[in-house]
């Protein structure tokens, strides 16, 4: 007996348009998995240079870790959502960082199960964050 997830990939946010099926396999799980613990990385390297940014060096180890998680990502999108280098090109023209790194999120996320809506509260919540706060203090 052959039991496969199929999850629905919505790609609206990356100017894509059609959601995209996929397989939730143990493989693709550890393709995320992989893809979250570099973001994590490169941002404990943000962290820890943070403090170091007055040094040419620093910024330069920065940038290139930065590019290279850069091209990490696409090759992950690219791997796990079966793109054509066509499409990865509209992506690279169509979106900045923020938007890709939520997207990367959101993928990871519904690879590893998390359905739609939860992955959508979850972000809403997070967009309310200090902004939000401080409207809602009658809340708190």
């Amino acid at each position: 007996m052959e039991v496969n997830m199929t999850v629905k990939i919505n790609t609206k946010q990356i100017g894509l348009g059609k959601p995209i099926n996929i397989h939730a396999t143990v493989g693709a799980v550890d393709k995320a998995d992989e893809m979250m613990i570099t973001l994590l990385s490169l941002d404990a390297e943000f962290s820890k240079s943070d403090k170091n940014l007055d040094s040419s060096e620093a910024m330069l180890a920065v940038l290139k870790k930065e590019r290279e998680v850069n091209k990490k990502i696409f090759v992950f999108l690219q791997d796990v959502l079966k793109l054509s280098d066509k499409q990865v090109d509209m992506i690279k023209e169509r979106v900045d960082y923020q938007q890709l790194g939520s997207y990367i999120s959101y993928v990871c996320n519904r690879i590893k199960g998390v359905p739609e809506d939860t992955h959508q509260k979850a972000v809403n919540n997070k967009k309310k964050g200090p902004k939000g706060q401080g409207e809602k203090s009658s809340d708190q």
